[in-house]
């Protein structure tokens, strides 16, 4: 019987089999299962341990997981009329079931991380990768068997959980219903992270040993600070988005634990004037659809890359469509009802709610950068037929449309429209706003500015891309840090001793749009230096787009001299 299992699930996907035989070895298995129960042993015994005693009734103490009138802010400990002390059991499961969740989830999607980019690391060493990837199986079925495979001592592990998750969940009268959908979003959450840890292990590779911890840790890093952030800020705030990347706060009943009590839980989350947040059920389905969505555009890359290494992460089609849902996503997070329904002014919200989508942003389109510059072999092949197209005579318009849905063309004209997406949806906000024109005018400035340095950070990367140098990940890398990072030092060296001049060498760096949105502008001649930045900061895109023809144009001659020569100049 188990042979004609192994025989089906081989059929149905190799690489699954292939990776199931490595890892469900009987040591593993006896480790991994020792490992998970004695956690959750320990786990048990750390919250007995916080359980009031049986003299804390005669000495008049307190304890969180008492039932009597509050003494020191914690409830005071009474007794039973056969002498045992009262426990709020509903309130110790619920904390033990929400730390269990805690560890469950983030051990889940970190671990699974790390073992899955270093495994396509391991296969790179070894050369298998590309055996694999000449396979007869789909991509698809490739990919899929890494993901069911690979973590499967992670999935044993949490396994091993479920019962005790229940068990805690149905005690501090959870729902099964609330508990199932926090599972779904855990299972949707770990689908996301580890579709894109397949994406950073196979572009990433040039990273070598340090790709596993880099992928993990980052990961890591993020759920840690949103968890820790986010937690006591509204949710009428843009930066509410991450929060639908954090399974932690879709753990049913996390208000009411002695540890996390907050009174912005969701309640008050409105999606643009829509009030969403009293539903469970539809915010633990908007969590699953973001990502859900996110992963397809995540898979695009995927399929592309794991044939193709040379190829982008996403066509400049789908770059497109990832900055329309992104924009609109991130937008509806907004607090509208004090911006454009209140009747009275809030500036101050328009402009952190600019400011929290302008940071937002700005990791996008970092994101798009990687994701849609070609590298110089692409270019080489482009710039050649680029150079043999120019002499047939080709039309403007079909230059254009290479320039806008082109797989191999530069990147800048791409960068440069979905700037355009992103600002003109942005601009809804300064323009529905309740505030001023003076207000609106630094929103204004704010966005421009914005979309200028995504078009300098664009041209730049393209350049270093494009350069005949052997690290030119690490120059386009190194470039951009310097570019961004700075002008930001710079600024803040001047601010002790010139605290006037540093906010227009601020303007030169990546907190300029910050600084234009936040700084008074009554004054004419700070508007005039906000202008005079813009001009310098399109001057010099412009410099570098003339360098990179120029580099394009030397590159698509010499690849074309070459072609066209006569074979007995080639030899």
């Amino acid at each position: 019987m188990l042979n004609n299992f192994l025989d089906r699930l081989g059929d149905w996907n190799p690489q699954l089999l292939r990776e199931l035989k490595g890892r469900l070895q009987l040591r593993n298995i006896i480790l991994t299962t020792i490992i998970s129960l004695g956690s959750q042993f320990l786990l048990f015994l750390a919250f007995q341990s916080q359980l009031p005693i049986s003299q804390d009734r005669f000495l008049n103490n307190s304890n969180k997981y008492c039932t009597g009138k509050l003494l020191y802010g914690l409830p005071k400990c009474l007794s039973d009329e056969f002498g045992d002390t009262i426990i709020n059991w509903q309130l110790w499961w619920l904390d033990l079931f929400t730390w269990l969740s805690i560890f469950a989830c983030f051990s889940l999607l970190v671990i699974g991380i790390y073992l899955l980019i270093s495994d396509l690391a391991h296969e790179e060493r070894r050369g298998t990768l590309n055996f694999i990837r000449l396979s007869p199986q789909e991509s698809q079925n490739i990919l899929v068997g890494k993901i069911l495979g690979v973590p499967i001592l992670s999935y044993l592990a949490i396994a091993l959980v479920i019962p005790l998750h229940l068990l805690s969940g149905l005690a501090a009268n959870i729902s099964l219903g609330a508990i199932l959908g926090f599972d779904a979003v855990v299972l949707a959450g770990c689908l996301f992270y580890y579709s894109a840890a397949l994406l950073f292990g196979l572009v990433g590779s040039w990273l070598g040993g340090f790709q596993a911890w880099l992928g993990s840790g980052v990961v890591l890093g993020f759920l840690l600070i949103t968890k820790q952030s986010l937690i006591y800020i509204s949710t009428n705030s843009a930066f509410v988005f991450l929060r639908f990347f954090n399974p932690f706060y879709f753990i049913p009943g996390l208000s009411g634990t002695s540890y996390f009590t907050s009174r912005y839980q969701w309640a008050d989350f409105h999606w643009f004037v829509l009030p969403l947040g009293n539903s469970n059920i539809i915010i633990t389905n908007l969590a699953i659809i973001n990502f859900f969505s996110l992963m397809y555009f995540t898979w695009q890359g995927l399929q592309r890359c794991f044939r193709n290494p040379n190829a982008t992460m996403l066509s400049k089609q789908q770059s497109y469509l990832l900055t329309f849902y992104f924009t609109i996503s991130s937008l509806g997070c907004v607090n509208w009802q004090l911006i454009v329904a209140d009747k009275f002014s809030y500036s101050s919200v328009m402009r952190d709610e600019l400011a929290c989508l302008l940071f937002l942003h700005f990791w996008l389109f970092l994101y798009l950068i990687a994701a849609i510059t070609p590298h110089r072999q692409t270019l080489q092949d482009w710039a050649r037929y680029r150079h043999i197209a120019d002499h047939k005579g080709l039309s403007n318009s079909y230059v254009i449309k290479d320039f806008i849905w082109g797989e191999k063309s530069p990147s800048v004209v791409a960068i440069a429209l979905n700037a355009s997406i992103a600002i003109t949806f942005l601009s809804s906000l300064i323009i529905l706003a309740n505030n001023n024109s003076q207000t609106k005018i630094s929103a204004v400035y704010a966005l421009i500015l914005a979309g200028s340095l995504a078009m300098l950070y664009a041209v730049l990367a393209q350049l270093m891309l494009v350069k005949k140098t052997r690290h030119r990940i690490f120059w386009a890398i190194g470039s951009l840090g310097a570019v961004i990072v700075l002008p930001v030092f710079i600024m803040l060296m001047f601010w002790s001793n010139y605290p006037g001049n540093s906010n227009f060498i601020g303007l030169f760096s990546v907190a300029a749009p910050l600084l234009a949105l936040y700084t008074p502008n009554a004054e004419s001649l700070y508007s005039l230096g906000v202008l005079f930045v813009i001009f310098m900061q399109v001057m010099i895109s412009g410099l570098l787009i003339l360098q990179l023809r120029k580099q394009l144009r030397k590159v698509g001659e010499s690849a074309t001299k070459v072609l066209f020569a006569p074979e007995s100049n080639r030899r």
